[in-house]
């Protein structure tokens, strides 16, 4: 299990922020920087907002609009589709941040 500490500073202005320190296994904490990345947000924010969304009644997790990601039932990764194919320069650029 990896031990990660995100703050989750100005989710929404008008809301007073708590900070908190949870255990993400490693698998998921790849999983949710990577959709974090993808939607632009930051991991405390993807992390609320998908709290959030799990928080809502039955029917209206049905009505929202679906996740920009499924995720593969083989390898458990979370698959995206891009506005654009996705370049070995992408890939490459990608992986320098790491």
């Amino acid at each position: 299990m990896m031990r990660v500490h995100h703050d989750a500073d100005n989710l929404d202005s008008d809301t007073l922020v708590m900070r908190t320190t949870i255990d993400i296994p490693e698998r998921d904490h790849t999983l949710f920087t990577s959709l974090a990345r993808a939607q632009g947000i930051s991991v405390s924010k993807l992390i609320v907002e998908l709290a959030r969304r799990g928080l809502q009644p039955a029917a209206a997790v049905g009505e929202s609009a679906a996740p920009p990601y499924r995720v593969d039932p083989q390898t458990g990764l979370g698959v995206f589709r891009s506005g654009r194919p996705i370049t070995i320069d992408d890939v490459k650029a990608l992986d320098d941040e790491w």
